[in-house]
């Protein structure tokens, strides 16, 4: 697992805007799962495979899965760190220069959608990612690092690029891997997390898995 800051953490704040410093009281570590020893409770949605010699949680098209956790203990915050694998033609923002961007290929990560908040409290994380290319007049762009619909080039801040998955299985950068570590506001005692998609592809053309999730929550100091 991961080591995770415990004084203080630049957090991507989703009812705030941007990146800011915070200092934090320990983190209470809440719930990991790797996948490999098929404990799935608490969740929904549930489909493993093999990845690269190890069990992951996909892959996914059009779909996705759900952590239901309950009895937090008080805190201010949630804490995700999570490998997500992005594989085989995801397009990004679009696939061209001035294409509509709801032909964009997009991550989406919500907490506690089915709750009945105003919508400024909505916890709703969607950005993009591409496995394409930039030339001249030619550019698959992703919005990660930054949320949806921010630009920037594809494969940014990637962790790692492996081998495709359905599409490119013999491609070597056919998959990236990127370590995500999301902060969000909140509170509520029991909690919904929602991981899913909106790509335009079939499950071969293009899928995401994700593997070492880790939840915790902290207060302020």
């Amino acid at each position: 697992m991961r080591s995770i800051l415990k004084i203080s953490i630049c957090a991507i704040i989703i009812s705030a805007s941007g990146c800011k410093q915070i200092n934090v009281e320990p983190e209470e570590f809440i719930y990991f799962n790797n996948f490999e020893s098929e404990d799935y409770t608490g969740l929904e949605g549930v489909f493993t495979s093999i990845f690269e010699g190890n069990r992951v949680m996909g892959f996914f098209n059009k779909r996705g899965f759900y952590l239901n956790l309950a009895d937090l203990p008080n805190h201010d915050y949630i804490h995700l760190t999570f490998d997500l694998y992005i594989h085989d033609s995801w397009e990004g923002n679009a696939s061209l220069e001035g294409e509509p961007l709801d032909e964009k290929d997009s991550w989406v990560l919500e907490i506690d959608a089915a709750k009945n908040q105003r919508t400024r409290d909505n916890i709703y994380y969607e950005t993009t990612f591409s496995n394409g290319f930039c030339t001249s007049g030619f550019c698959y762009t992703q919005s990660f690092p930054d949320l949806f619909p921010s630009t920037n080039d594809s494969r940014k801040a990637v962790a790692n690029v492996t081998n495709g998955r359905c599409l490119w299985p013999d491609t070597p950068n056919g998959t990236s891997m990127y370590m995500m570590d999301l902060v969000f506001n909140h509170t509520d005692k029991n909690t919904v997390l929602s991981f899913y998609d909106k790509l335009n592809g079939n499950l071969c053309d293009e899928s995401w898995s994700l593997d070492n999730l880790s939840v915790s929550v902290f207060k302020k100091n």
